[in-house]
C-alpha cells in the first residue's frame, strides 16, 4: 500500500513539473488565461496534497500502535 501511495506521489510531482512547463510553453506563444494555467496547479497541488496527508497520517498511527504496544510491554 505505501509504495503506491510514494509512487502516485512521484507521478504528480512529475505531473507538476510537466504541467508548468506546459504553462511556459503556452505563455511563450502566447496564451496568456492564467485562470486555467491557475487551475491546473490547482489540480496537481491538491492530488499531491492528499498523498503526503495519507503518509502523514499512516506515519502518526504507526507511532501511536508502537506506543501502546511499548505500554503493554
Amino acid at each position: 500500500f505505501m509504495f503506491e501511495v510514494y509512487f502516485g506521489l512521484l507521478i504528480f510531482l512529475g505531473y507538476m513539473v510537466y504541467d508548468t512547463q506546459e504553462i511556459i510553453e503556452r505563455a511563450h506563444h502566447g496564451d496568456m488565461d492564467y485562470i486555467k494555467h491557475a487551475l491546473t496547479l490547482f489540480t496537481d497541488f491538491v492530488a499531491v496534497l492528499v498523498r503526503i496527508l495519507v503518509i502523514m497520517l499512516k506515519n502518526a498511527s504507526d507511532k501511536s500502535e508502537e506506543k501502546k504496544r511499548k505500554k503493554r510491554s
